[in-house]
């Protein structure tokens, strides 16, 4: 079983070194993410063995993705009308495109992969594209247009310092973090996040500042419980399940 993984940049995912497209995993530069999708796997898989630290891993960048944007689909997917939202085909076209990727590197190698696209929800890069369910059915439905059926949707309300924060707060770490949920993804907003984490964390929230306390298992990441991370967990034992009973 391999990972598939991309992201929008090295303070989530990570990011490859040198910088290119593509990127095996001895030029991957995991960040924080990287790290809780690796430690997801290994406590359903039910043993110890890091995908990471064993070399069973690739990345895509975003940009490597969304300049691969695939024709049209050889089938009509579910998402409404004929008209489909800039918003939502930017997330659907990034899963299809990730997910050809997948499959070419699953028939080269032989093997399953599980591929992961990371995207924020919301935040100044994304304002306006739809909301949270709209882009997590976009995504899976990306991956079903390539008949793709290991694909995962790792999509944070509203971005990926909520799910740190819930864990690294001083006070009541993992309760009451539903909260984060509802706040801006703007970092020039009042109260951002961002600057929440950056507070918390007296300053040290570079992407390998970050990546280390993930990397280290400082992160309980099954106590926390917030309805944008339970969905992702979920889907990754679903599919995680799955290739075991079929003896992958």
């Amino acid at each position: 079983m391999h990972l598939l993984l991309s992201g929008e940049g090295p303070s989530d995912i990570g990011v490859c070194y040198p910088a290119a497209g593509t990127c095996h995993a001895e030029n991957f530069k995991p960040g924080p993410m990287a790290w809780l999708v690796d430690q997801w796997v290994e406590r359903v898989q039910g043993y110890e063995f890091s995908h990471l630290r064993n070399g069973f891993v690739e990345f895509v960048t975003k940009q490597h993705l969304v300049a691969a944007r695939p024709p049209a689909a050889k089938k009509p997917s579910r998402l409404p009308g004929k008209k489909r939202a800039k918003e939502t085909g930017y997330y659907f076209y990034n899963a299809r495109a990730l997910a050809q990727c997948a499959n070419a590197l699953a028939a080269e190698i032989g093997d399953d992969v599980i591929a992961v696209l990371f995207r924020d929800s919301d935040g100044t890069a994304s304002a306006g594209r739809g909301d949270w369910q709209t882009k997590y059915d976009s995504m899976l439905q990306g991956f079903e247009a390539e008949d793709f059926s290991h694909g995962v949707a790792m999509i944070p309300r509203p971005k990926s310092e909520a799910w740190l924060l819930c864990a690294l707060k001083p006070e009541s770490p993992y309760q009451h973090c539903a909260a984060f949920e509802q706040a801006s993804g703007n970092d020039d907003s009042p109260n951002s996040l961002k600057s929440q984490l950056d507070a918390t964390c007296q300053g040290q929230t570079s992407a390998d500042e970050l990546a280390e306390i993930a990397k280290a298992g400082n992160i309980q990441w099954e106590n926390i419980d917030m309805p944008s991370l339970d969905v992702f967990k979920h889907r990754v034992e679903e599919i995680v399940n799955s290739i075991i009973r079929q003896g992958g």
